[in-house]
């Protein structure tokens, strides 16, 4: 009694019946197919609960009910996996909008053969830090309550303390971790020079500095921000990869302008000039602030990735085809095309030293690397690799778009399926070592003087993809 009314055709057709709901619901809330698609999806679907109900209703004939709860069957199971799907969709865009928070991280750096694993180790000896920097009276204050034992050294300039730490004249620093991101300019190996023994994580809120537009119908600028840290990408650093996105989706046109992250401009938050990268010490608003000031433009959104990000998703395309026209033996890489894994593709994005054109050239590759990896994407990888390109994006990307002007962007695409001309410009400029940055003002530093040629030419440009609202 109890199989018959398993196998009742009611059962089976009451769960068509609400898994063909759940779909359509989904379908609803995810809100990126045009009407006239999710209008036939619904008419499929009630064609096949039609069908089934017919089959299975046929009793007298087992053989056609039975090729009816199979047909039920099967398709319950694709609407679960089309929930499924869906929904991991729904979750992995909703996790890309920002929180509107930022984390600056204070860390205790030794040096990496020094024997001391803890803070506690430091125990009487010196600790060097600069209490008037951002956030380091709080900082301090928290490691002393780790341990009251353990005494610090004020000190004016953060940068002597690097140097003190390389010279033994003390044993360990304190100091925001974006901020300590930038010692590699003076020594190029701290990075692995060094090591963490203790972190303070500060988690604060931040203003939408969003611009707002019709995103379907009128030009918006978008800035995207690659951050030198592996991780959160909430977390503040400086900004490597720097990209104004001018998009026109009426023409149908987008722009991509490239600028370099040594490039000579005046940092918003300072008033006073320095790399471009350092103004992501202060968060991407900041970024944000200063291109808007040095190119007379507005920047309506921002995208922020960090390494992670770049990492993860290439290995979810399952890597990448990339020219390089030059060899770097320490990378791994040939001259020609070379087939990258995230974690090659990245030290191929960050290099610059190899090239007599330094960040210029940087710029050219890490151009080459979104290219490559926007043709992977467009490719039938994108449906072959769906789940870990769905789990790659996950955290690691963050932007002050909205969710419906993602999502209406998608659907605008699917709605016309229109092609779309993709331009590139990249700002150049030429190489000086210079004293006085906002940062280090007392070290002598590259960076790269732009050439205002070259700067007109891209606003210009940008001005014309940007058109008329």
């Amino acid at each position: 009694m109890n199989i018959k009314k398993l196998l009742d055709y009611k059962l089976f057709f009451g769960l068509q019946v609400l898994l063909s709901f759940v779909l359509t619901s989904s379908l609803i809330y995810l809100n990126i197919l045009p009407t006239i698609y999710l209008g036939i999806v619904i008419v499929v679907l009630a064609l096949l609960c039609f069908l089934s109900f017919f089959l299975m209703k046929s009793s007298e004939k087992k053989l056609r009910s039975t090729v009816g709860k199979l047909l039920s069957i099967i398709s319950s199971i694709v609407m679960v996996i089309g929930t499924v799907v869906i929904n991991q969709g729904k979750s992995t865009l909703s996790s890309m909008i920002t929180d509107y928070t930022q984390t600056t991280q204070i860390s205790v750096y030794v040096l990496d053969d020094s024997e001391y694993e803890k803070a506690s180790d430091l125990e009487g000896k010196t600790i060097e830090s600069v209490s008037s920097d951002d956030y380091m009276k709080e900082a301090i204050t928290a490691l002393k309550e780790e341990d009251s034992s353990l005494k610090l050294t004020d000190m004016d300039d953060y940068t002597q303390l690097v140097e003190d730490l390389y010279n033994g004249d003390t044993d360990a620093i304190y100091i925001n971790e974006g901020l300590s991101a930038t010692f590699d300019e003076i020594y190029e190996d701290y990075e692995s020079d060094t090591r963490i023994i203790y972190t303070y994580t500060i988690t604060e809120e931040t203003d939408d500095i969003s611009k707002d537009v019709e995103v379907t119908n009128s030009s918006f600028n978008v800035f995207i921000s690659g951050i030198d840290t592996y991780g959160s990408v909430s977390t503040v650093s400086r900004s490597d990869v720097n990209m104004i996105v001018t998009v026109n989706p009426v023409t149908k046109q987008i722009l991509l302008a490239s600028i370099p992250r040594d490039y000579y401009v005046t940092l918003a938050n300072k008033g006073v000039k320095d790399k471009l990268t350092h103004a992501g010490l202060a968060g991407v608003e900041n970024s944000v602030a200063t291109l808007e000031n040095f190119l007379g433009i507005e920047i309506n959104y921002y995208v922020r990735v960090n390494f992670t990000s770049l990492v993860t998703m290439v290995d979810a395309l399952g890597g990448i085809d990339v020219y390089s026209d030059t060899d770097l033996p320490k990378k791994g890489i040939v001259e020609g095309t070379n087939h990258m894994d995230g974690a090659m593709a990245l030290a191929f994005a960050r290099e610059r030293y190899a090239y007599a054109s330094g960040d210029n050239h940087r710029v050219q590759n890490q151009q080459a690397v979104l290219t490559a990896m926007l043709k992977k994407a467009m490719s039938s990888a994108i449906i072959t690799n769906y789940n870990s390109i769905l789990n790659a994006i996950s955290g690691s990307f963050e932007t002050n778009m909205s969710e419906s002007e993602i999502t209406s962007l998608i659907k605008m695409q699917i709605s016309d399926m229109s092609s779309w001309d993709i331009g590139q410009i990249q700002l150049t400029g030429i190489g000086a070592m210079l004293y006085g940055g906002a940062y280090m003002p007392s070290y002598k530093l590259y960076y790269m003087i732009p050439d205002d040629d070259s700067v007109s030419e891209c606003v210009s440009k940008i001005e014309e993809i940007y058109g008329e609202n």
